[in-house]
């Protein structure tokens, strides 16, 4: 039986990597999931009802705190990882599990649409023996990280193609949040405290402008965010996970300082509002396919323009089912890695155990 380790650092790569985990059992290979304490990367895995070992936690916004982090989290995955002694890990660019493997001997299959992680991706993919990345993405900017080994597989998609194709929404579950559809906005407030995140912004203009007008579902990514937001008169905190896809497809539109949930609204046709700095290839391809993303760089843009698309939010919609089933997936490119490595035993494999 094939053997796959999979290591989950946030809860976008839980989306990911969680549903995964779910196809790759379901086809007969044997997966063991780690993770660490960080956002709502165990929530989602929960309600995926994925089954992992929390190994580790988040190091923080210092440099310091984070290689503490990574080496503490290393000592306790060596043990773990050679016990259970996979044939693969499948992870994200990711410094702690891409060298555990290489350590042992585990060939690792690594997936991203983030070359600008500059520090993530110059630790890990160098160790890769395959990167799977959507082909929106110039080759040359994820060959700068790669040995020349490596096998470069592009796919004619987005990450979040993976997990919404199979979406069937269920507003039953917006009772528990208090919530009924299309009557809230979501916030998501930027990840500042990312190790390629160069920026500094603070949403709490725009929340309090907006909570005016709009019950605002923020879901917060670091303890600050949750403390600076509650007791907001119309500001909806979870107390846990929630499943992304659903808040979303029901909500007006989704406002976001990084670009996963900005994506995944559109790809379901909700206009999504981005304030992440800098244009990212897999953005750019999503809109050309004419789906509802919209790049703003100054709070007050997407105040404006909120404000404007919540005047009529069905105008800015978009029926996005066939753009979405058109696109590729990366799953469908990791069965024929897994396959053309198991029927061509893996030079690095074979040499190293």
């Amino acid at each position: 039986m094939v053997k796959v380790w999979i290591d989950i650092l946030t809860p976008k790569q839980a989306l990911l990597f969680g549903t995964i985990a779910k196809k790759l059992t379901d086809i007969g290979f044997k997966v063991y999931v780690t993770t660490r304490k960080y956002d709502y990367t165990m929530g989602v895995l929960d309600v995926l009802g994925v089954k992992y070992d929390v190994i580790g936690a988040y190091g923080g916004k210092t440099l310091f705190g984070k290689l503490k982090a990574d080496i503490k989290r290393m000592s306790t995955l060596i043990e773990l990882i050679k016990d259970f002694s996979p044939n693969y890990l499948l992870a994200y660019p990711n410094p702690s599990a891409s060298r555990v493997a290489y350590g042992l001997g585990v060939s690792y299959i690594a997936f991203t649409d983030s070359p600008h992680s500059v520090h993530a991706s110059r630790l890990s993919l160098p160790l890769a023996s395959a990167v799977i990345f959507p082909k929106a993405i110039p080759i040359n900017e994820i060959k700068a990280y790669t040995h020349p080994s490596t096998m470069l597989v592009p796919y004619d998609g987005v990450d979040e193609v993976l997990w919404l194709k199979e979406f069937k929404p269920k507003p039953e579950e917006l009772r528990e949040l208090g919530i009924e559809p299309y009557e809230y906005i979501i916030i998501r407030p930027a990840e500042i405290y990312a190790s390629y995140y160069k920026y500094s912004i603070d949403f709490t203009y725009l929340v309090k402008q907006l909570s005016k007008y709009f019950k605002i579902l923020l879901l917060p990514r670091y303890k600050e965010d949750f403390n600076k937001y509650k007791g907001v008169s119309n500001v909806i905190l979870p107390e846990k996970a929630v499943y992304g896809p659903n808040v979303i497809y029901h909500s007006l539109l989704v406002i976001s300082g990084g670009a996963t949930m900005t994506r995944e609204a559109a790809l379901l046709g909700i206009p999504a509002i981005n304030l992440y700095p800098e244009e990212l290839y897999v953005d750019t391809y999503i809109k050309s396919k004419g789906l509802p993303l919209f790049k703003v760089k100054s709070l007050e843009k997407a105040l404006n323009l909120a404000l404007e698309i919540s005047k009529d939010p069905k105008k800015y919609r978009v029926n996005s089912l066939n753009i979405l089933k058109a696109m590729e997936d990366p799953f469908t490119k990791l069965l024929e890695v897994l396959k053309y490595y198991e029927e061509n035993i893996d030079s690095n494999r074979r040499s190293r155990k």
